[in-house]
């Protein structure tokens, strides 16, 4: 069902003489009613201007259901980039540095330490 609120407001900004297929204009709602809003001020039987407003309004939830399609994606894209920034952040500010430490540790023979075993040998 149709907000009430969305039709009025597109009414109260709808100029049939505007093209909305441009710029700001083509916010939501406003080309999907365009149809309807000049049929509107035509006479004409209701149900005809039932089934105009229906056809818009199915538009705009197509519409609709497209946007969030592409702002899902590029949701989902900017969290995989964030999490392999994240990867690599971590490599570079934990692991690396870990593995640079304990490969001088190994290179270096002056700290070698031999572990003797507390056990005495059998």
């Amino acid at each position: 069902m149709l907000h009430a609120g969305l039709l009025d407001e597109v009414r109260q900004i709808f100029n049939p003489d505007v093209d909305y297929t441009k710029g700001i204009r083509r916010s939501i709602g406003v080309p999907e009613m365009a149809k309807y809003l000049r049929e509107k001020n035509i006479v004409g039987d209701d149900e005809s201007k039932k089934m105009i407003l229906q056809a818009s309004i199915s538009s705009i939830k197509c519409n609709t259901l497209i946007l969030i399609f592409i702002h899902l994606d590029k949701i989902q894209r900017l969290i995989k980039d964030i999490k392999e920034a994240g990867d690599e952040a971590w490599r570079n500010t934990v692991l690396q540095p870990f593995l640079d430490i304990v490969e001088r540790f190994l290179k270096n023979d002056d700290h070698n330490i031999s572990i003797e075993s507390p056990i005495p040998s059998l």
